[in-house]
């Protein structure tokens, strides 16, 4: 062995042992602090009910934000229709793109000002949500967005927040967090606060009947990665327990109908979006792990749209935990109805019924797009956002070169 690469092990030990050391004292906070979760209108006329709430309660000018498709599609007139039938003197941004790096959050941010607004109406899919959250956080309070990223810095809530989502994935509306690209360093930015969360969250699957197959596969994985990352994190409960296999059970269920006959099917729609919303809920405790650390540098480097990734990588990981969670692995197999003789059989048939959910989905969990010399730099940026978050794994990679290993072992 080099003294260099000596060198190195030393370093990545060290810092292996500071993040463990960090989630252990997080995991008492995470498991006791109280976590904001939004009042929830579900069910047919319930886009309705949340813009009579909205008038009721004294909101006149809120400012929609979304993306310049939605605005074009049928349901979107319907939200338009039930702000003019209030007299809400209402205004649209609808400038929001597929990972909004902080550019566009600042634009969005003199809009609201512009029209001194005094609510916000978020609608559409997991970028239109979290733009939304960093935007009338700091709109509202006067706050320069680049200077929240990270962990509980932005302490003061922003204008009164309706969260609307159109796809059946993000869980966005119920999390304390959201994800903005920084343009300059082409990595995602994490913010994370409580006073995010929004104030009402619509469940209406009237909204998702439209979805291509193709987003519905991906945003409906997306659930799955944060239901089943909450299972396996060490910060989880008996509460976030039960939602989760509760979450697991559903979108095993409901995911391929949706898929395949979700123009008709009101009620796998509905429950995937019940789905979604819960896993966001959990995973608002627990954190989430590997799978989205890697499915980050997916999107910030390659495009890859954050549910397709986190689809395309949940096997592997999985796969990577069977030493260290077969027992947790074991109970999410229980849950779904997989038999087995011991938990590393029935931990095993969870990985292979997850390979071939994707594979109903017409999803291909290969990373075909990983480029060799960006190895190095994404294993880095990978571990990082692990050991700082904290994401509390249940396994650890015993080297940078394992996890660049790993990676390339997803690359065919």
């Amino acid at each position: 062995m080099t003294q260099t690469h000596a060198s190195s092990s030393l370093l990545f030990a060290l810092r292996q042992r500071l993040y463990r050391l960090w989630a252990a004292i997080a995991r008492p906070i995470f498991r006791s602090l109280p976590i904001a979760t939004p009042e929830v209108l579900s069910g047919d006329q319930s886009l309705d009910s949340a813009i009579a709430r909205l008038a009721e309660s004294g909101y006149r000018r809120p400012v929609v934000i979304t993306d310049n498709v939605f605005v074009t599609l049928p349901v979107f007139g319907r939200l338009i229709d039930a702000l003019e039938r209030y007299q809400l003197t209402y205004s649209v941004f609808s400038d929001i793109v597929p990972d909004p790096d902080f550019t566009l959050i600042e634009a969005g941010i003199s809009h609201c000002r512009q029209h001194q607004f005094d609510s916000v109406i978020a609608i559409g899919g997991g970028s239109s949500i979290d733009a939304t959250k960093v935007i009338n956080g700091c709109a509202h309070n006067q706050i320069n967005p680049r200077k929240i990223v990270g962990l509980l810095k932005l302490r003061k809530k922003g204008a009164f927040f309706v969260a609307i989502p159109t796809t059946a994935g993000t869980g966005s509306e119920a999390t304390a967090a959201a994800v903005i690209t920084d343009e300059q360093s082409h990595q995602k930015k994490v913010v994370v606060s409580l006073s995010v969360v929004p104030d009402l969250a619509v469940l209406d699957a009237s909204l998702m009947m439209g979805l291509p197959p193709a987003i519905t596969a991906a945003t409906g994985m997306d659930a799955l990665t944060h239901a089943m990352e909450s299972y396996l994190s060490r910060f989880a409960t008996a509460e976030t327990d039960a939602m989760n296999l509760a979450s697991i059970k559903r979108i095993f269920t409901y995911l391929p109908r949706a898929f395949s006959q979700g123009q008709h099917d009101v009620e796998a729609r509905q429950e995937m979006a019940l789905a979604s919303h819960q896993a966001g809920v959990t995973f608002t405790r627990t954190s989430v792990g590997w799978v989205h650390a890697i499915a980050h540098q997916l999107g910030a480097r390659y495009g890859v749209p954050h549910g397709l990734a986190n689809a395309m990588v949940l096997p592997h990981v999985l796969a990577f935990y069977l030493p260290f969670a077969s027992a947790r692995m074991a109970q999410m197999a229980d849950a779904i109805g997989i038999e087995g003789d011991s938990d590393q059989h029935k931990a095993e048939a969870l990985v292979n019924a997850v390979t071939e959910l994707c594979q109903t989905l017409a999803i291909t969990p290969e990373l075909t797009m990983l480029k060799e010399a960006d190895l190095e730099s994404m294993s880095d940026n990978i571990i990082s956002e692990t050991y700082r978050s904290p994401y509390p794994v249940p396994g650890y990679f015993d080297s940078q070169g394992q996890l660049q290993q790993f990676l390339r072992g997803m690359m065919a």
